[in-house]
C-alpha cells in the first residue's frame, strides 16, 4: 500500500509560507493580476501568493514551521535578502500593493524556488543597477546579458547560494537557479495554461494570508522526483485525475493548515471521482486502529446507492465488471447467495487501510447489518480458528469498495465490535487482537489527540501519516538528497512534525480538500518547560500553590520518602524537610499564611512559608486522618476539623483539642472532607448517616438514608430563598438534598453507576453549583439545582482518578481529568471545550493556574521521569 508516500508530496508544501513571508510581505491592497503567472513553466509543482497587509509580520514572526521546513541556513539567507532588497526604500514605490508569487520547480535532485514580483510602473535598467549596488553592497554583483535581458547575480561567497534576479516584462523574477530564469524568459518553453491560471485567481481568498495553487497532473511527477521507488496506492488513486486545487492558509503556530476547493477533469476511469457526488460525513474507524499505525487511508460514504452506481460504472469502464459478475453468478448458483441482495447489505459505509510501522497492512470495514452477517457468514467464509474467518471467494472486498481493497484478494478477517478487521495473514490478526484487548490503540497517543483536534473527523477520504512511526518507511522511499534533509535535525525540522494528513470531501461533483501538518512547536503547551524540578523519589502529591509573602507565592509538593519541597515560582528550591508520613488530602493555608496539613502517621502539622513549625506543632492525633482538614471560623473561633475514619477530630489553630467538641464517634466512615456553613458543621458517612452540628459541637439533627451506600464527597448546595442543604449521591445514582428540616428530596440521575466518581464545582462561597460525573470512560457535567446536563465527553480509556477543579476567575472553574492508563491529562472549560494545548502527556494530580501573583497561567505536572514540569500557557 505504502500510504506513507503522501509525505513525500506534503513535505515541501509547508515551505511556501516561509518563502512568501520573507519575500512578499510588503504593505498595500491586493490587486488581482494574471500576467505574472503566464511566464511560469508548465512543470511548476506549486504556485502561491501572499496577501499583503500591515499585520503580516506579527502573524508570522514566530511561525516556527517556516524555519523547520526550509532549513535554518537558508532561512537566514532569506532574512538578509528580504531586509536588504524588498525593504529598501528605493524599491518600495514600485512594488507596494502588487500581488507577489512564489512557485516551486523541479531541477535535478532539488526543488527550486522562484519569486515573482510585478512592478506598478516600469523601472529603467540604470535605476535597477543603481538600486542593487546600493542595497546589496555586501554582495559581489555580476551582470549578464541574455535573451535581451540583464540577469544580476548576488554572490556572498557561500556555496550554492548565489541569488539571481532578472527584470523581464516589468516583473522581477528571482531565484537561486539561473537556469530557471532562462526558462521564464524563453518564449518556447511550455507555460501554465489559461484555464489553470484562471482557477487559481478565482479561488484566492482575500481573507487568507496565504493561497496555494496546485495542478493535479503534477502529482506523479512530484512523486517521481522525490522518490526512489514506485508510487504506492494512494498516489495511484490520483492517476489521470486532472484539474487543480486552490488552498488558503489558516494560521496556527503549531500546525500548517491549508484548505480550499479542488476541481477535476471528471474522467470516468479515476477512482477518486466516485466521491465527487458524495458529501463529507463522520469517519469513525480510526478508533479501532492499532497504536503502531504508521499511516492510514480511510473512506466514508454518505450515499451508498450513488457510490454503488458509480463504482459499477467505473468497473464497467475498465472492463473489470464482467469477471466479477461471472464469479458472483457462480456463488449464486452453488450457494444460493446473492451478492447484491445478501452480501452487500451486510457491509457498511466506511472502510480503511492501515499501514503499521513494520510495513504490514490491515483493512477495516464497518458492518451495517449484524444480524445478516450472522445469517450469511457461514455461506461466504470458513472459520479457521476461534472467531477468525477467511472468505471462501476472491475479490469480495474489491467488489464492495473498489481499488483501495484490491490487494485483499481473499483475506482473513476478525470481528471486533461492529467492524471487520482484514489481513492477508492470520498472524497479523492475532497481533491485532492482542492490541485491541490491551487497548494499545492509536487514539490513546497524545500526538494523535492533538491531530484529531485540529483536523476533525468529517470527510470522505482521509490519508494520515505519523512522522515518527513511519520514519523508516519514509527514509526508504526518498531519494538521497531529500532523505538527508529529512534526517537532518540540526538544519531542518521534519522530525518535529507529529503528523501529516489530507482530507477530501465531495462537493457537487468537485471536492473540498484540506492539508494538515501538526508540528511539535516549542511554543505549544508541554513542548518546552520554563523550568524542571528534579526529585530523588517519585512525587506522591499534587503540586499546590500558596502565598509566601505580599509579593510572591510558592509551590508545595511531597515525594515518596515523605520529603516536602517548597519551590519558588522560578523553579528553585526554597526549602525541603522530611515529614512523618504521607500527606493526606490537601494542605490548607490560613490568613497568617501558615500551612496546615495532616499525614497518615497521625500527625497534624502547622508551619510558616519558610518551613518553620509553629509552637505546639507537629502533634500526634488519636486516629489516622482520612482526608483534607477543613479550617473555618465558627462560633467566634477558628477551628480545624479533621475526618479520621469514624471519628471527627476538632483542634484549635494552636494545636489544642477543642473541648466543647471532643472526639465525635460516628456511625460510619466519613465521606471525604467536612463542610462548614452558616456556623454549622455537616458530615456525611459511607453508610448514609448525615449529621448537622452547631458551633459548639452539639448534634442538631441526624438524617439516616437507609438501604443506601455512598462513596463520593458531599456538597453544600443552594436552595430557593437562599436556603442551603447537604447534597449527596449514593452508589445507585440517587441524589439526596437534605436541609435537616424536611424529608430529604431525591432525584434519580440518568447517568452513572455504582463505580462513578463525582466532584463538585464550588463558587467563592464554597457553594457547589455543578457536578462532574465520571462513569468509566464517560464524563458528564450537570447543574446541581435542576440536574440539567451541561456537556459530556467520552475518553478512550477508563478514568480512575477523581476529577479536579481549578479556579478560573470569579465563580468559574476549569475541570481537570487525568487518564492514568495512557498518561494523558485534559482540561475543560465550563462549556465543555478542551483548553488549547490539551490533552498532554503527564501523570494524574496536576495543577493549573497562576504560580505567582502576576504570572501567566501555568501547568504544573509530573511526568514518568518523576520530575515536576512548569509549562507556561
Amino acid at each position: 500500500m505504502r500510504n506513507t508516500i503522501i509525505i513525500t508530496i506534503l513535505l515541501f508544501v509547508a515551505i511556501i509560507g516561509a518563502s512568501l513571508y520573507y519575500f512578499a510581505n510588503l504593505e498595500g491592497e491586493k490587486k488581482e493580476t494574471l500576467r505574472p503567472l503566464t511566464f511560469l513553466p508548465k512543470e511548476t509543482f506549486l504556485v502561491a501568493t501572499f496577501q499583503n497587509d500591515a499585520t503580516t509580520d506579527n502573524i508570522f514572526k514566530d511561525f516556527e514551521i517556516f524555519e523547520a521546513m526550509i532549513g535554518r541556513q537558508e532561512f537566514e539567507q532569506w532574512q538578509i535578502l528580504k531586509a536588504k532588497l524588498l525593504r529598501h526604500a528605493a524599491i518600495q514605490p514600485y512594488v507596494n500593493g502588487v500581488d507577489q508569487y512564489v512557485s516551486f520547480h523541479p531541477e535535478n535532485e532539488a526543488i527550486t524556488t522562484l519569486f515573482t514580483i510585478p512592478t506598478l510602473t516600469h523601472i529603467d535598467q540604470a535605476a535597477i543597477t543603481s538600486f542593487l549596488e546600493n542595497a546589496a553592497s555586501a554582495y559581489t554583483i555580476t551582470e549578464k546579458d541574455t535573451l535581451e535581458n540583464h540577469i544580476y547575480s548576488l554572490d556572498k561567497g557561500i556555496k550554492d547560494s548565489i541569488f539571481h534576479i532578472v527584470y523581464h516584462e516589468n516583473i522581477f523574477f528571482a531565484s537561486f537557479s539561473d537556469s530557471l530564469l532562462y526558462k521564464i524568459m524563453d518564449k518556447h518553453t511550455p507555460k501554465l495554461g489559461k484555464e489553470e491560471i484562471d482557477y487559481f485567481v478565482e479561488n484566492n481568498s482575500r481573507n487568507s494570508p496565504l493561497s496555494v495553487y496546485f495542478v493535479h497532473e503534477q502529482i506523479p511527477r512530484i512523486a517521481q522526483h522525490l522518490m526512489r521507488r514506485k508510487a504506492g496506492d494512494f498516489i495511484k488513486l490520483f492517476d489521470n485525475l486532472g484539474g487543480q486545487s486552490a488552498w488558503n492558509l489558516s494560521f496556527k503556530n503549531d500546525a500548517l493548515i491549508l484548505s480550499g476547493e479542488s476541481e477535476t477533469a471528471h474522467r470516468k476511469e479515476n477512482y477518486i471521482e466516485l466521491f465527487g457526488n458524495q458529501h463529507k460525513t463522520s469517519q469513525t474507524l480510526y478508533n479501532y486502529f492499532p497504536e503502531n499505525t504508521a499511516s492510514y487511508l480511510s473512506f466514508a460514504i454518505s450515499d451508498s446507492d450513488s457510490f454503488r452506481k458509480d463504482l459499477l460504472a467505473l468497473l464497467k469502464q475498465r472492463k473489470e465488471l464482467p469477471q466479477l459478475q461471472a464469479q458472483f453468478a457462480e456463488i449464486k448458483k452453488s450457494k444460493d447467495v446473492s451478492f447484491e441482495e445478501d452480501i452487500r447489505p451486510i457491509f457498511g459505509r466506511e472502510f480503511a487501510l492501515v499501514e503499521q510501522s513494520n510495513q504490514t497492512e490491515l483493512a477495516f470495514i464497518s458492518i451495517a447489518d449484524s444480524a445478516k452477517l450472522e445469517t450469511f457468514i457461514a455461506s461466504i467464509a470458513t472459520r479457521v480458528s476461534d472467531s477468525l474467518y477467511r472468505f471462501d471467494h476472491s475479490n469480495i472486498p474489491f467488489a464492495l469498495y473498489g481499488d483501495p481493497l484490491k490487494s485483499f484478494t481473499r483475506p482473513y478477517f476478525l470481528r471486533v465490535g461492529n467492524i471487520l478487521v482484514l489481513a492477508n495473514y492470520q498472524s497479523l490478526l492475532a497481533e491485532y487482537r492482542r492490541d485491541w484487548e490491551r487497548v494499545n490503540l492509536l487514539t490513546n497517543t497524545v500526538g494523535f489527540k492533538n491531530s484529531e483536534r485540529i483536523q476533525g473527523n468529517e470527510a470522505n477520504i482521509t490519508c494520515f501519516v505519523r512522522t515518527g512511526a513511519s520514519s523508516s518507511i519514509i527514509n526508504s522511499l526518498l531519494k538521497a538528497a531529500y532523505r538527508e534533509s529529512f534526517r537532518d535535525k540540526e538544519d531542518f525540522g521534519y522530525q518535529d512534525f507529529y503528523s501529516w494528513s489530507i482530507q477530501i470531501a465531495g462537493n457537487n461533483g468537485n471536492f473540498q480538500t484540506s492539508i494538515y501538518g501538526v508540528y511539535k512547536s516549542k511554543n505549544a503547551l508541554g513542548a518546552v518547560a520554563d523550568w524542571i524540578y528534579e526529585f530523588n523519589n517519585r512525587p506522591i502529591t499534587a503540586p499546590q500553590v500558596f502565598e509566601h509573602s505580599d509579593t510572591s507565592q510558592f509551590i508545595l509538593i511531597q515525594e515518596q520518602d515523605h520529603t516536602v519541597h517548597a519551590i519558588n515560582p522560578s523553579g528553585n528550591k526554597l526549602w525541603s524537610t522530611v515529614f512523618h508520613g504521607r500527606v493526606v488530602g490537601e494542605a490548607q493555608q490560613l490568613d497568617d499564611r501558615s500551612i496546615v496539613l495532616v499525614t497518615d502517621r497521625n500527625r497534624l502539622y502547622r508551619f510558616d512559608p519558610e518551613g518553620n513549625s509553629l509552637p505546639g506543632f507537629s502533634l500526634g492525633m488519636d486516629s489516622e486522618p482520612t482526608y483534607t482538614p477543613t479550617i473555618s471560623n465558627i462560633g467566634g473561633k477558628q477551628l480545624i476539623f479533621i475526618p479520621a475514619g469514624r471519628k471527627l477530630l476538632v483542634y484549635t489553630t494552636d494545636g489544642k483539642k477543642e473541648e466543647s467538641w471532643g472526639d465525635k464517634n460516628l456511625e460510619g466512615k466519613i465521606l471525604f472532607d467536612i463542610k462548614v456553613h452558616s456556623d454549622q458543621v455537616f458530615v456525611g458517612t459511607e453508610n448514609g448517616h448525615f449529621y448537622q452540628f452547631d458551633a459548639q459541637g452539639n448534634l442538631l439533627k441526624e438524617e439516616i438514608i437507609t438501604d443506601s451506600q455512598f462513596k463520593n464527597p458531599i456538597a453544600i448546595a443552594r436552595l430557593e430563598q437562599n436556603r442551603h442543604a447537604v447534597y449527596a449521591v449514593d452508589t445507585a445514582q440517587v441524589s439526596f438534598t437534605m436541609d435537616f428540616k424536611e424529608e430529604p428530596k431525591t432525584y434519580k440521575l440518568e447517568q452513572g453507576a455504582n463505580r462513578s466518581l463525582i466532584s463538585y464545582f464550588p463558587n467563592t462561597d464554597g457553594i457547589a453549583y455543578r457536578m462532574a460525573i465520571i462513569d468509566q470512560k464517560h464524563l458528564l457535567t450537570k447543574n446541581i439545582q435542576d440536574s440539567s446536563a451541561l456537556f459530556d465527553f467520552t475518553f478512550t480509556q477508563e478514568i480512575t482518578d477523581r476529577p479536579q477543579y481549578f479556579a478560573n476567575g470569579s465563580n468559574s472553574s476549569l475541570l481537570g481529568i487525568a487518564s492514568r492508563k495512557n498518561y494523558l491529562i485534559y482540561l475543560f472549560d465550563e462549556k465543555g471545550s478542551i483548553r488549547d494545548g490539551f490533552p498532554i502527556e503527564a501523570l494524574p494530580d496536576f495543577y493549573y493556574g497562576k504560580i505567582d501573583y502576576n504570572s501567566a497561567p501555568y501547568l504544573l505536572c509530573v511526568r514518568r521521569d518523576r520530575k515536576l514540569y512548569a509549562f507556561r500557557h
